[in-house]
């Protein structure tokens, strides 16, 4: 009887601890899964921010060269759309100069204008 008693103990007792190593193992695998999931969702963050920065930088571009389509048609401007302008003109480049694969050169003399016509305002006084 105590035999038999000594062997169920023992059987008890490595089920036990059979039981604890298996959870602890369901455990560190859950575990593992969470962290593996966050640094998937890390790297989608990411992307997304890096669509979103470039999708800015052409929206800026745009503004930029429409800018310069009404400079053209000699339309006048206030001297508050010269610095909006002026300022899309500086997160562009920015962003431009951190990412050189970039197409930066399609708005190179259109810069170079908006400035000369900013230039040419601010001396004269003449702005809307």
């Amino acid at each position: 009887m105590t035999l038999t008693l000594a062997i169920l103990g023992s059987a008890g007792l490595f089920s036990l601890i059979q039981f604890f190593f298996t959870r602890h193992d369901k455990k560190h695998d859950a575990l593992v899964e969470v962290r593996q999931s966050i640094e998937s969702l890390k790297k989608d963050i990411k992307r997304l921010d890096e669509k979103g920065d470039r999708r800015e930088a052409e929206n800026r571009r745009v503004r930029i060269l429409r800018f310069e389509d009404e400079l053209q048609e000699e339309r006048r401007h206030s001297k508050e759309s010269f610095n909006q302008v002026l300022d899309d003109i500086s997160a562009y480049n920015d962003y431009s100069n951190a990412h050189p694969d970039f197409p930066n050169e399609r708005t190179v003399a259109t810069i170079a204008h908006i400035r000369a016509v900013y230039q040419e305002r601010l001396e004269k006084h003449d702005f809307l």
